[in-house]
């Protein structure tokens, strides 16, 4: 069955063309006229005509395609512009440009200048001081410092999503700069959700670092994502409330027990008129009593997403960030200890990985992945041992309503008895996951090719492949079961025909042959590529006959084989 290539919309041609003809006709009287002119207001002509998001389409275009130069930048810089991105010509912002935005993009709401890094950090805080209503801004890998975050904080209330990652000049102390203003006394910045602190290596010791960090968990009450390596240290600190000892945070701000009282003192008047509401509608499960319990205690902090937690950190994390729904667990080489994934009862996204050697198996999480196996929509386990054949099948069993599922196992031989039972059938039944697009399997360890376990897995994978009418990418990569006779056996299936929504394939190192990817090949599904690289069973003169037959077929198909 022959695929068309994907269809180009209308107005995604119509870019395309302006675009390409952008030096030759858009460009001509610009370029006679007003090439050094970076200054005036108002430039008549078809792009202040255009809808500010097909502008910021068309320098995205052009950027890509490395047709953007500086003349044809200032043709595009209108002043209805909403949204601007520039990450895609980092290279050509300078100075000038700058200037340009500053007076022509005065209603800006997202500014991105990602990686432009020519800019200084004056006349980035220039820009930023007369933007009052950006409500996300993308400043990584520029020049940001403390100038630049003092303006951020000063003037940019709506602010809801910062990005510094990678600034090699931002501190402790200037970060704290964008949450309390230090010459009016005040916290600013208040409806910031996102600050992306990737990368960002602390300047001096790391307890001032985490002592900073955990100021702005306590000043920003909506604060929902704040990825950095300190971050663990910074909530220990809050839960443990070790702050009450480390007096001032940084020279010029409050200390963090005052922070802390504050923002206590703050949830507890908003949870206290909440209650008083459900007590003035006969709720008696409220009252001003619990209210005033609850505020003594610590802050409930909005964090949704978590990464790199340490696992003995599980527990009081957990009790401070109830509302998380992404997390990363950093596992020990311990057996489990005793914490639970029973309290975010929001998880949707989780990642539990080993960082050395395996030394866990899947099977001690199992009890604790049952509790939350409901709600997850992704679930990624990195570098753990599979010891027991049903395992893997419990766990997706658990977990009905995966979208996406990545992993990778060890598995190590085990002692059979020198008469090996009979291997029993494969299951006809699916394993239900009808919301699954994205599988992927690794397998290692000398386990992996034992006659047992190589029958157990392909029957499990015809279970998962059946089971998954929405799968648009499958990996399996070391996998030694008998593909070929997974694949016969799915797509043998009566109809519907599973598998037809694939796109990706990745059979790496796996134990397939040419009649195997040919199953996969003539599918009649969008398949856009397929990875058959170290399959040993593939031979050169079988990727060149699956190239000819994608050909022959019109297929917009790539094979890899290497």
């Amino acid at each position: 069955m022959s695929r068309r290539k994907e269809v180009v919309t209308l107005t995604g041609l119509c870019l395309q063309n302006i675009a390409d003809n952008m030096q030759s006709v858009w460009m001509k009287d610009y370029m006679t006229k007003n090439m050094e002119e970076y200054n005036f207001l108002f430039i008549e002509g078809p792009f202040n005509q255009l809808a500010g998001s097909l502008v910021q389409e068309l320098i995205r275009i052009l950027g890509e395609s490395h047709k953007l130069n500086k003349g044809s930048l200032h043709l595009l810089l209108q002043p209805h512009l909403l949204e601007l991105s520039l990450r895609s010509c980092a290279g050509i912002v300078n100075v000038a440009i700058m200037q340009l935005v500053t007076v022509r993009c005065k209603h800006l709401t997202s500014l991105d200048l990602h990686s432009c890094n020519r800019v200084p950090a004056a006349s980035l805080a220039t820009l930023i001081e007369g933007l009052p209503r950006l409500t996300k801004l993308c400043l990584a890998d520029t020049q940001c410092d403390s100038l630049v975050l003092e303006a951020i904080g000063r003037r940019c209330p709506r602010l809801c999503e910062l990005d510094v990652s990678r600034c090699k000049k931002v501190s402790s102390s200037s970060l704290l700069s964008v949450v309390y203003d230090t010459q009016g006394a005040a916290f600013c910045c208040q409806a910031l959700r996102v600050l992306l602190l990737q990368d960002v290596k602390p300047k001096g010791s790391p307890e001032q670092w985490a002592q900073a960090l955990c100021f702005i968990l306590l000043a920003l009450p909506s604060l929902e994502e704040l990825p950095n390596p300190s971050l663990s240290a910074a909530l220990n600190l809050l839960y443990n409330k070790s702050f009450t000892k480390a007096g001032t945070c940084i020279d010029g701000f409050p200390p963090l027990a005052e922070v802390a009282q504050s923002r206590t003192a703050s949830e507890g008047k908003i949870k206290g008129a909440a209650n008083m509401r459900n007590h003035q509608l006969n709720s008696p499960a409220s009252s001003p009593k619990v209210t005033q319990q609850r505020s003594s205690g610590m802050p409930t902090l909005r964090l949704k997403k978590l990464e790199d937690l340490e696992e003995d950190d599980v527990s009081a994390v957990g009790s401070l960030c109830p509302l998380v729904e992404e997390v990363a667990i950093s596992l020990g080489d311990q057996p489990l200890a005793s914490w639970s994934l029973v309290q975010w009862a929001h998880l949707t996204k989780l990642t539990l990985h080993c960082p050395q050697k395996p030394e866990r198996t899947l099977e001690e999480f199992l009890a604790a992945l049952q509790v939350t196996g409901n709600s997850l929509q992704v679930l990624s386990i990195q570098n753990l041992m599979w010891c027991q054949d049903h395992s893997l099948p419990a766990l997706l069993t658990m977990c009905p309503n995966l979208r996406s599922f990545q992993s990778h196992f060890t598995v190590l031989r085990q002692n059979l008895p020198p008469n090996e039972p009979e291997l029993p059938a494969w299951p006809r039944d699916p394993l239900p996951l009808p919301r699954l697009h994205t599988f992927s399997l690794l397998i290692e360890g000398e386990g992996s090719s034992q006659n047992t376990f190589r029958h157990k897995l392909g029957g499990f994978l015809v279970s998962v492949l059946k089971g998954s009418p929405q799968l648009e990418s499958l990996s399996l990569c070391g996998v030694q079961a008998p593909l070929d006779s997974v694949f016969e056996v799915v797509y043998g299936s009566s109809p519907p025909r599973p598998l037809q929504r694939l796109r990706a394939v990745s059979l790496c190192g796996s134990n397939v042959t040419q009649w195997g990817a040919s199953l996969v090949v003539r599918s009649g599904s969008d398949l856009r590529t397929l990875d058959l690289s170290h399959c040993k069973e593939v031979t050169c003169r079988d990727h060149h006959q699956l190239q000819e037959r994608a050909r022959k077929e019109r297929l917009n198909l790539t094979i890899s084989w290497l």
